[in-house]
């Protein structure tokens, strides 16, 4: 029987999406009230303890927080799971 492969996962790439964020002045708080999610989730999502879901990749691209960067400038796809 074959085990089924791992799905890929999605991680912030952090130091691009700090960087944008700051140059935008803004506070942790700020992006996540924009982006409709709390401060500490949005702490995780920045310190890549959890993957960034599909719904919430739509957002970030949505967001005018985020207008000028591109998928590949936010996250990273990750094969496997592994973070």
């Amino acid at each position: 029987m074959a085990v089924p492969a791992a799905r890929a996962r999605y991680f912030l790439h952090t130091d691009a999406v700090m960087d944008h964020v700051d140059r935008r002045h803004l506070r942790h708080g700020d992006v996540a009230e924009r982006i409709g999610i709390s401060r500490a989730y949005w702490s995780q999502l920045v310190h890549r303890h959890r993957p960034v879901t599909p719904s919430l990749r739509a957002r970030l691209l949505a967001s005018r927080v985020f207008r000028g960067l591109r998928e590949r400038d936010l996250w990273e796809r990750i094969e496997g799971g592994a973070s």
